[in-house]
């Protein structure tokens, strides 16, 4: 069997005792009862739903990706994909950034799932089962979080086998314009265009209930870059949220997990961390004994406990049993215990963060044992994200307000002017220009608003757009915008057509 793609769950009874050693922690004063579970009802319609009938290869090593529009909460999903019965895929939801047109190599994964071409059922010739993900993915946030998540989700698809083929992959070569274009991924990292004018793979995704449109990453570090060794039993992070919200849910950066003890067929007992979030309205730093928690649940590690698998991977806990309030512009810690058979990840602290970065995020403390004292790690933070649910509707954002018009030309000059060549174009496009004062700065945007390229060039001059976007791939075909503005203000658009 492939171990790349091996993954042992928790044996039922220790969830059972876990569960039990939650619900016996002490209810703080005040708090409301249990919130929404963290897994989705069953979903009884589609927020994107695409079918196709075009298909290509997915071979050892290679995969595809489709990105969602963007705020979409994703609570389960579905690729129409034959996986072969000596394959295996893995399926992961990434952060994607709108202005990249790509997901970042290097962040975490937000979930990831596995499929077994040996024990696949397949449906309507081929969609591979609808994965539920628990918790589901929140990308939205609210304004004063440190690193607010990326505003979109792709959808990634790799295989592996032992022999040359993986499966088929399903697409429509003209999909909906709402959605981004799908792209394959080749085995060397890098990124080819699928055929068609706008390229969407087959796919289903649920967007969860009422209740979770609402949720919000409150607070969180998005970047990892460390990871603590040795791993402390404990660690405690102190944080503020930016707004009065009810607490769902708590997200952790981790890299693996490990069994202590048993062997393959016998896993043995493994002490699950456990997560508790402390008041620490009085506690600027820990304390040696830590006060009872405002709540708390432990973690889940059944997607980390592989040692082949040690990519970061968004981890959360089990549903809490009650929910608190958290107020803004007020000391917690996120106080982790048990912490020592798992990996979670931390970011470096550099001194240049933001004033939001500086404003929500405390100091990290970690002990080697559960009555040590505290050691203050002042160069790192954890990775976490907060998710919760605002209580006051957010603040409507500012009137928009009619932008002052270009300064008029000086008499004897001429006004500010683009002109493009060739248009229609297969490839590069030239653009002139005339009037301007001082240096002009240039960008191309899609028919979305979605910044593809940029560049610049002197007050009489050119520049020359290759037709690509700023990875250096070839756009697709279709309707683009060059803007231009000048030192002095003075703006002028273009509009280009791209023919492949």
């Amino acid at each position: 069997m492939n171990t790349r793609f091996v993954s042992r769950a928790i044996p039922s009874v220790l969830v059972i005792a876990l569960l039990a050693l939650a619900a016996a922690a002490p209810t703080p004063p005040g708090a409301g009862p249990a919130p929404p579970p963290q897994l989705q009802p069953p979903c009884t319609e589609f927020a994107s739903a695409v079918a196709g009938d075009s298909t290509f290869a997915v071979l050892d090593g290679t995969g595809f990706e489709q990105a969602l529009p963007a705020g979409m909460s994703v609570s389960a999903c579905s690729l129409r994909v034959i996986v072969y019965p000596n394959a295996f895929g893995k399926l992961e939801l990434r952060d994607w950034d709108p202005a990249t047109l790509a997901p970042d190599p290097d962040a975490i994964a937000l979930r990831r799932t596995f499929f077994d071409g040996s024990s696949l059922i397949w449906t309507n010739g081929g969609m591979a089962p609808l994965r539920s993900f628990v918790p589901p993915v929140v990308t939205n946030s609210v304004p004063g979080v440190a690193e607010p998540p990326k505003p979109g989700v792709a959808m990634q698809f790799f295989g592996t086998t032992w022999a040359a083929a993986v499966g088929t992959a399903y697409f429509t070569p003209e999909g909906p314009a709402e959605l981004p274009a799908a792209v394959k991924l080749n085995a060397d990292g890098s990124r080819e265009p699928l055929p068609g004018p706008h390229p969407v793979f087959a796919h289903a995704v649920c967007a969860g209930d009422e209740d979770l449109a609402t949720l919000r990453i409150v607070q969180g570090v998005s970047r990892t870059d460390i990871k603590p060794f040795p791993m402390p039993r404990e660690f405690a992070q102190r944080f503020r949220v930016p707004q009065e919200v009810e607490l769902r849910w708590v997200e952790l950066a981790m890299a693996g997990a490990v069994l202590s003890g048993g062997t393959y067929n016998d896993p043995g007992v493994r002490q699950a961390p456990i997560l508790a979030i402390v008041d620490g309205g009085t506690m600027p730093e820990p304390v040696s004994d830590m006060p009872p928690p405002l709540v708390e649940a432990p973690v889940d590690v059944s997607a980390l406990v592989s040692s082949s698998i040690s990519a970061p991977l968004w981890g959360s806990h089990l549903d809490f049993d009650r929910t608190v309030t958290l107020e803004p512009d007020h000391d917690y810690w996120i106080y982790v215990r048990e912490a020592a058979t798992s990996t979670f990840m931390n970011r470096r602290i550099h001194g240049d963060e933001p004033p939001a970065f500086t404003a929500g995020i405390g100091p990290y403390f970690c002990r080697a044992d559960s009555t040590g004292e505290w050691n203050h790690t002042a160069d790192q933070v954890l990775a976490f994200r907060i998710v919760a649910h605002p209580t006051a509707p957010p603040a409507p954002p500012p009137i928009a307000r009619p932008a002052a018009p270009p300064t008029p030309p000086m008499p004897g000059t001429s006004a500010f002017a683009l002109s493009t060549t060739p248009n229609p174009a297969p490839g590069s496009v030239r653009v002139d220009w005339s009037g301007a004062v001082g240096p002009v700065r240039c960008e191309v945007m899609d028919a979305r608003g979605r910044r593809v390229a940029e560049g610049s060039g002197g007050a009489a001059g050119a520049w020359t757009w290759a037709g690509t976007d700023r990875d250096g791939r070839a756009v697709a075909s279709g309707v683009y915008f060059v803007r231009a503005r000048d030192s002095a203000g003075q703006s002028s658009n273009q509009r280009v057509m791209i023919v492949r």
